[in-house]
């Protein structure tokens, strides 16, 4: 199964200020309701391909009975990664079958516009130390979670890079090549990011950070998605957004969305 992007959870302590802040930023976020059950709402930024970033935080400020309770606190931007997955059953059996510790299949559901969404989730590895995704599948059709892009015409499309910053990248490697059966890597250095990995075709960057920003955070969270980069037409994304701190990363130019730090970027298409 080639791990396809379906959403990356980009968690907040507060939906309001954390709405706000992609606002200031250009973006255009859609309210779309609260998790039964789970003490969270969200709001959805859906690019024109159809993966989206969920904004999460904890309702009215209370204590979040959320699967990330830590990075919601914490204010920490990208705290998951989730593929959509044929079959949410199937996935976890295989990946038992791989050695890898599974939670679910878990049920998830949300009131919306469309009505009521409702899908299947489950987990991949040990909780707190996973660098692999957990895995979706809707039971009800999947417009009545994913609302239609407000940004057909901008110059960002998709997601074209989740950057998972962990302690030990050649077993990351090891893990994701044997359980996707992906090829050997690429290889690139970054100041920021440390040494990465990047799989031909795939979505996913592997990185292991020696020092800074990034480093406190596998620190703080264990191995978790440090960054997430939007694919985009990078000269005309800097008219709508503002951007900084330019720099290549396997060949293509990246630049970060100010008020983010290194959380949320661009990368050229």
């Amino acid at each position: 199964m080639r791990p396809v992007i379906d959403h990356v959870p980009f968690a907040g302590a507060d939906l309001d200020a954390l709405v706000e802040r992609f606002e200031n930023a250009g973006f255009a976020p859609q309210y779309g309701g609260e998790h039964t059950g789970m003490d969270t709402e969200m709001a959805s930024l859906v690019l024109p391909d159809g993966s989206y970033l969920e904004l999460l935080a904890p309702t009215d400020g209370d204590d979040a009975a959320s699967h990330w309770p830590d990075f919601l606190a914490a204010d920490a931007g990208p705290c998951a990664w989730c593929v959509d997955a044929g079959s949410v059953h199937s996935e976890l059996q295989r990946a038992i079958s791989h050695d890898i510790t599974v939670r679910g299949p878990l049920r998830g559901r949300r009131e919306t516009d469309k009505g009521t969404a409702d899908w299947d989730l489950g987990f991949l590895g040990p909780r707190d130390r996973s660098v692999l995704p957990f895995v979706i599948s809707d039971r009800t059709p999947r417009e009545y979670r994913v609302p239609d892009s407000t940004l057909y015409g901008s110059p960002v499309s998709g997601i074209g890079r989740v950057l998972v910053a962990v302690d030990d990248l050649e077993a990351a490697v090891e893990r994701f090549t044997r359980f996707y059966r992906l090829p050997e890597p690429d290889r690139d250095v970054d100041g920021r990011f440390g040494d990465l990995a990047a799989f031909p075709g795939q979505d996913v960057v592997l990185c292991e950070p020696t020092d800074g920003p990034v480093r406190e955070r596998v620190d703080q969270f264990g191995p978790c998605p440090a960054s997430v980069l939007l694919t985009a037409d990078i000269e005309d994304a800097a008219t709508r957004h503002p951007l900084a701190d330019s720099r290549t990363l396997f060949g293509r130019r990246v630049r970060f969305v100010e008020g983010f730090d290194y959380r949320l970027g661009v990368i050229e298409r």
